[in-house]
């Protein structure tokens, strides 16, 4: 491809995504409002969507290589994001506040992150994107997968059942380079914004993690990530400071624990403040875990760890890998030393780590 070629193109690019987000920015399509008749819903486990239409190939393509794969990405972005706008919500429990997604407005559920609403049967108020609130509850939590639910609670004025909605998707295919688009509400509900819009790719996809290069701050917690077909795939649980640092649950947290959730069961990791941080993000090695940043701030780096450090043993366990890591590291308290031993330089080095609290 010739220079001029690849700067008509970067162009063209950088045209495009100007032109989604102020798409974003000033979309907003008024829900009606009127009476609500109250209904019982039978409790069911949310089933995912049949197959979605296929997609265009640019999307299966290491990196979009013409105008033309630029014009069918922003086609494709466009159509999605009324959906994606209009189903998420902020969500303010006490003085702690998040995003979260409507998925079934019969029942009034909405997914959330575990950390972001703390406790269950608490009151909740529910900003919906063209600003009107709602009361909500707070249901079950998995704290060790920082999934949370939460209930609307019936309104005179808003017909619940009339709210956008979205389905939930099968991740059992899901792959790293896939397309995704992130919602929330960064720094917070902000009064004549919509919930804002990220278009990215996963970066990596565990068992119970997935990683992309949507950038991710504060408020956006708790809020959904869709994929391709507009499905909510997983929910916005760990945000720091390094745009690497953005991780989601996937959407199976809460499909495979469905009825704990609704009958406000709260299971999992310790307390919010009780949880322990190291501040390492990474990728499993053959003899550890890699560690791919520091977070500035946190632990590791205070203590002296370096990108490219190979994580082989903490106290006296083994280390396999960046989700075991983290379980080991769970272990332990805020406060407490633990001594990390690791390879760098083909050298065998030992460091002395205090764990901080996970807020």
């Amino acid at each position: 491809m010739s220079v001029s070629r690849l700067k008509n193109l970067e162009a063209a690019e950088n045209s495009l995504f100007k032109r989604i987000v102020s798409s974003v920015l000033v979309l907003g399509v008024l829900v009606s409002a009127a009476p609500l008749s109250a209904q019982k819903v039978k409790v069911q486990k949310p089933v995912s969507s049949d197959p979605a239409s296929k997609l265009s190939q640019v999307f299966f393509k290491t990196v979009p290589d013409s105008l033309e794969d630029l014009k069918q990405i922003e086609k494709k972005v466009t159509s999605l994001t009324e959906s994606s706008i209009h189903s998420t919500v902020s969500v303010r429990v006490g003085d702690a506040q998040g995003s979260g997604v409507i998925i079934d407005n019969k029942a009034g559920y909405i997914l959330t992150a575990a950390h972001v609403i703390g406790l269950a049967q608490k009151n909740a108020i529910i900003i919906l994107h063209d600003g009107r609130r709602l009361k909500g509850k707070t249901m079950g939590l998995n704290r060790g997968m920082d999934a949370g639910l939460v209930k609307l609670v019936e309104n005179d004025e808003i017909e619940i059942d009339k709210l956008p909605q979205v389905k939930m998707g099968d991740i059992s295919k899901l792959e790293s380079g896939e397309w995704v688009i992130a919602t929330g509400h960064p720094n917070g509900y902000q009064s004549g914004r919509a919930p804002v819009v990220r278009l990215g790719r996963i970066v990596s996809r565990k068992k119970h993690l997935i990683q992309t290069d949507c950038t991710l701050i504060g408020g956006d917690s708790g809020g959904p990530l869709f994929n391709m077909k507009g499905e909510v795939i997983g929910i916005h649980s760990r945000i720091g400071p390094a745009t690497s640092w953005n991780f989601h649950i996937p959407v199976s947290a809460f499909q495979n624990n469905w009825e704990k959730l609704v009958s406000g069961d709260m299971w999992g990791a310790k307390p919010l403040g009780q949880n322990a941080v190291l501040g390492v993000n990474g990728i499993d090695a053959e003899q550890g875990c890699k560690v791919t940043g520091v977070t500035r701030g946190f632990p590791a780096e205070i203590a002296g760890l370096k990108e490219n450090d190979l994580i082989i043993q903490l106290n006296d366990q083994k280390i396999t890998g960046i989700e075991q890591l983290a379980g080991v590291v769970q272990q332990y308290k805020p406060g407490q030393t633990v001594q990390l031993k690791l390879i760098r330089d083909k050298k065998t080095m030992s460091f002395e780590v205090q764990l901080a609290a996970r807020d």
